[in-house]
């Protein structure tokens, strides 16, 4: 078991090897403007540059729990797209997320937890009222939720709004899979090609 001395060494260590190879970096980088924006949940187990195969700098991540959307996520998406024009938006689950199964469990029992947590679940609970099946478990409320979430950055804001309906940008929500690493799409929203799915297509 770690302490918090043990862990601040580990995070020298790192930024020591991290320091060592950003010369390298600086010297080789031709192009460090971020291509997509990764909207991904906190308790993901894997860093959005490593699912998505992407190089440091490639991605601008924002990471919360359970895909809360606060005036933070909605600035810095914001900022993405209408400074940066950044072209891609992805809304990243996965399976086994600990915030959907708190979710489920709320929305079975009728309880909901005290605390910061309480906004988590409330955000994942409506987008299980929003299915008209039943959802049976938390991979699934993962993958209804994450179109949900590519849904409310369209309604909160008109600046992500305009950016996808002119073209400029789109929306791809997928689900990671813990089998095999795998991305599903489960919506997307604009002009985007995507081979296995059509424009819009909602689990």
């Amino acid at each position: 078991m770690s302490n918090p001395t043990i862990a601040w060494q580990r995070l020298q260590s790192g930024n020591q090897r991290f320091a060592t190879s950003w010369s390298r970096h600086n010297a080789t980088a031709k192009d460090d403007s971020p291509f997509a924006v990764v909207f991904r949940c906190a308790d993901a187990d894997i860093a959005s540059e490593v699912v998505l195969g992407q190089s440091w700098g490639a991605l601008i991540d924002i990471s919360t729990w359970g895909h809360v959307i606060d005036t933070g996520v909605l600035a810095t998406v914001e900022y993405a797209v209408g400074t940066l024009k950044t072209p891609l938006i992805v809304i990243l689950g996965h399976d086994d997320c600990a915030a959907m199964d708190t979710a489920l469990e709320a929305w079975k029992k009728v309880s909901f937890p005290d605390g910061a947590a309480r906004a988590v679940v409330e955000q994942a609970i409506s987008s299980l009222a929003r299915q008209d099946v039943q959802l049976s478990n938390a991979d699934e409320l993962s993958a209804a939720h994450v179109v949900h979430t590519g849904v409310s950055l369209l309604q909160k804001s008109a600046v992500i709004a305009k950016a996808v309906d002119s073209g400029q940008t789109a929306i791809v929500c997928v689900a990671n899979d813990g089998n095999d690493g795998r991305l599903r799409v489960c919506a997307t929203f604009g002009d985007v090609s995507e081979s296995q799915a059509p424009l819009l297509e909602c689990v």
